[in-house]
């Protein structure tokens, strides 16, 4: 029983205007939610940076470079990128809503940057400021240049004015009313002083505490604020690089400030939509950029931004202990440092994103059907997506199949939160019951995705990850419902049961369930429509040579890859072909219909499944049965791909039919041999349980100290050709296995329940260790990590599954 105890922090947010939103919503809940979630940090994809839920607004972002070295400039930090090296930088607390503090370690630059953002109540979208601390890391420094930026992407007005050591924007839109913009310095605040031999040179000025730049650049161009700053300072640095040298007979010095020290520039300001702030700092730094409402008569200053950040500091860390329960476990200090760190930044990936993406009107031919003729995708008609983030340097944009992952973690948190997340996926939802697998929102989005990998495919599927949430929240309804029979039945109910209760708006809850299993029958009805697989060739009298009535083929295969099924490189039959049978998409297929008569159920519906008639467990006894006829190999113990004989128009079968066979096994011991189980789908007392369970537990097959690898040891494909699934371990099958075993088997009698105990504790453990101890050494949460070694591999901070070692620590399935 997947249960919740915490209490949810009441924050009021104000009023935002959200006419072009598709959050929007009837109910005075749902429409406060919209209000509280107006503004945020929602541009993952940097360092730092906010924008309101709402599309061609006010964006605003962090710069920095360090001034030791006069080639840093062509390195400013803006957006997240592996290639910037940066030791150390995510959220330590972040609640979603009103809070969050990260701390960003830049060696290679020579800075350390503290941001602490807030949110107060207000009108018109409401205040929010963010503080920025620090120090610079070199004794002998030149400093560091930090830049913060406002830019206007729609229509309205905006003016900046820089006096009494403080930038002051006023600006106004139809969306978010008046507003008032200071960026502040602190006065303890230290500038280099410019070399001696330089003081005298017409021109060049001691450093001031912070100047400012206006600019008019075409609309939908803010995202190259960076590009647009670069230019503005290497036309500077060229003229004072001359201006230096003719007065100096060569000799210099070129100091950093006195090349990359900005003079403001607020000419007259008709159009300006872009805005800079800039101070050149060493030693110890801090400033404050406040946005206002300009109709609230309460303002923000410096001590409101520092009882803030005290309060809610103290809140998140109660609030964390509430729900996760992790002291109470016995993790050490370190340990929930990790798992707090690994939540927050998880919701510090929180992006609003916006534009149109490359959509083929067309299905892409199947494999044997491939046309000379390219692709000419379309750009779609531009819409909203508000979702989580893998990773903020490499995949800073939504996937669905990890976005329900995600929601199992940010669910157990704030599940109106993950409820709003869940609606804007859904909602973009074409007529067909398609989503995107890939949400390339926009040029910025555009220009992170290789050209090959942009264009999306009406038929091309994902794994329905969204349903996680959505079974999870279900059965909180369920339980309840049963708490209450039994309230009035008078029976006591265990106060162990009451105490683990998720705390949420129930309500609301039911009311969203029942808007959103329309779109899970539509998805469902989507996966048998386009995702059905070839049974075979017909025999002599006509007759289908499977007694199955039910198969499924991932669309999107190529020789060496099925990037739609989730586990890209994981082997299939070689060669592809129309006749593939694939195990875990059955699986999900299977998955999908219970999880769907569920939510019917709640929506007072009838089940998008062909055989409406049956109950649920009959449905899953239907399911088995053609699981098991057409996937269960006897001779290998496992369940496996399979290809069978097709004909066709691109595919002929041989004029000697006696040599081809009904079928073949595509048997690979590894994550899809495990699906059916994973998923939940095997009785407590099958024999082919039995047998998954010795896959999982044999070293020389799936188990190591680190987690389950992808892939047997034994394979051929082991540590092979990429080696993406073939071999490392991943957090978010691992966690699948966890949940299932927690769930399903453990206590549950049967004759493999000691096992499936066994496994399960062995393997939290391994897990919980390992991703432990690789932060502690590299201070990052990785993508995958290796399965000799355990050490973190590939793309880091990878804080989207590999965040599920929270609920995995707290046993929150």
């Amino acid at each position: 029983m997947r249960l919740l105890k915490f209490t949810l922090t009441a924050v009021v947010q104000c009023w935002a205007f959200t006419k072009a939103s598709q959050l929007t919503d009837a109910g005075s809940t749902q429409s406060k939610l919209d209000n509280d979630l107006f503004w945020g940090t929602y541009r993952p994809n940097l360092y730092f940076g906010t924008r309101p839920r709402q599309p061609n607004s006010l964006l605003s972002g962090l710069m920095w470079f360090g001034l030791d070295n006069q080639r840093n400039w062509e390195s400013i930090r803006h957006s997240c990128e592996l290639g910037d090296n940066l030791s150390e930088y995510g959220y330590s607390r972040h609640n979603g809503l009103d809070f969050g503090e990260q701390a960003m370690v830049d060696t290679d630059q020579g800075v350390e940057i503290n941001s602490e953002f807030i949110k107060v109540p207000g009108e018109n979208g409401g205040s929010w400021a963010v503080r920025f601390s620090g120090r610079t890391l070199n004794e002998d420094t030149q400093g560091v240049s930090l830049m913060y930026y406002f830019g206007l992407e729609g229509n309205g007005t905006m003016a900046m004015s820089v006096k009494d050591d403080k930038v002051a924007i006023k600006g106004k839109t139809s969306e978010l009313g008046r507003f008032d913009i200071r960026i502040v310095p602190a006065e303890s605040n230290e500038a280099p002083q410019l070399p001696s031999p330089l003081t005298k040179i017409k021109g060049m000025k001691p450093a001031k505490k912070i100047s400012g730049i206006a600019m008019k650049i075409p609309k939908g161009d803010i995202w190259h604020a960076k590009d647009i700053f670069q230019k503005k300072l290497i036309m500077t640095a060229q003229t004072r690089a001359r201006n230096i040298m003719e007065h100096t007979d060569g000799k210099g010095p070129l100091s950093g400030y006195a090349l990359f020290g900005l003079d403001t520039e607020v000419p007259k300001q008709r159009g300006k939509n872009l805005f800079f702030a800039q101070m050149v700092v060493q030693g110890e730094f801090s400033f404050d950029v406040i946005y206002e409402c300009a109709d609230e008569n309460a303002k923000i200053d410096n001590q409101t931004i520092k009882a803030i950040v005290g309060s809610r500091r103290k809140e998140f860390d109660y609030r964390f202990e509430s729900t996760f329960g992790l002291r109470e476990k016995g993790f050490r200090d370190a340990e929930v440092e990790m798992a707090r760190n690994a939540l927050s930044s998880l919701i510090g990936g929180i992006g609003y994103f916006y534009g149109s993406g490359l959509v083929s009107k067309d299905p892409k031919p199947e494999y044997g059907q491939e046309s000379d003729e390219i692709a000419k995708p379309n750009l779609s008609e531009p819409y909203s997506l508000f979702a989580t983030t893998p990773s903020r340097p490499f995949f800073p944009r939504g996937f669905l199949w990890d976005e329900g992952f995600h929601q199992l973690v940010l669910g157990q948190w704030d599940a109106e939160l993950s409820m709003d997340i869940l609606h804007s996926w859904f909602r973009i939802m074409d007529s067909s019951g398609w989503i995107a697998r890939e949400q390339i929102l926009g040029d910025e989005a555009r220009s992170k995705v290789p050209e090959e990998f942009q264009v999306q495919y009406p038929n091309f599927a994902n794994p329905p990850t969204l349903l996680f949430a959505l079974e999870m929240y279900t059965s909180w309804l369920k339980s309840d419902e049963i708490s209450q029979k039994l309230v009035e039945n008078n029976v006591r109910i265990d106060d162990l049961v009451q105490e683990h209760k998720p705390k949420y708006n129930k309500a609301l809850m039911r009311e969203n369930i029942g808007k959103l299993a329309q779109y899970v029958s539509k998805l469902l009805e989507f996966f048998h429509r386009t995702q059905a697989g070839e049974m075979g060739a017909p025999d002599s009298n006509g007759e289908q040579s499977m007694t199955t009535a039910h198969g499924f083929r991932w669309r999107g295969r190529t020789t060496d890859h099925t990037l739609t099924s989730g586990i890209d490189d994981y082997p299939r039959a070689r060669p592809p072909s129309k006749g593939e049978l694939h195990v875990d998409l059955f699986s999900w297929v299977t998955y999908m219909e219970l999880v769907n008569s569920d939510m019917a159920a709640f929506a007072g519906g009838r089940s998008a499944d062909i055989n409406q008639t049956l109950s649920k467990q009959d449905q899953l006894d239907m399911h088995l049965k053609w699981l098991d006829e057409l996937h269960w190999n006897e001779d290998e113990n496992m369940y496996c791909d399979v290809t069978v004989r097709v004909r066709d128009a691109y595919d002929e079968l041989e004029d000697d039919e006696s040599n081809a066979t009904e079928r073949s096994f595509v048997c690979h011991k590894g994550y899809v041999t495990l699906f059916p189980m994973i998923l939940g789908l095997l009785p407590v007392n099958s024999p082919k349980l039995g047998h998954l369970l010795d896959i999982i537990e044999n070293p020389e097959e799936l188990w190591t100290d680190y987690g389950i690898r992808s892939l047997s040891k034994n394979d051929v494909f082991y540590g092979k050709g990429e080696n993406y699934w073939r071999g490392p371990v991943w957090l978010n099958i691992n966690y699948l296995v966890l949940s299932s075993l927690y769930r399903n088997y453990n206590a549950v009698k049967g004759p493999y329940q000691e096992q499936a105990q066994r496994i399960y504790t062995n393997l939290r453990q391994n897990l919980i260790r390992n991703v432990f101890e690789q932060y502690q050494e590299t201070r990052f949460f990785w993508e995958q990590y290796n399965p000799e070694d355990g050490s973190g591999q590939r793309t880091h901070p990878f804080t989207g599954w590999t965040t599920l070692i929270v609920p995995i620590m707290a046993e929150k399935y």
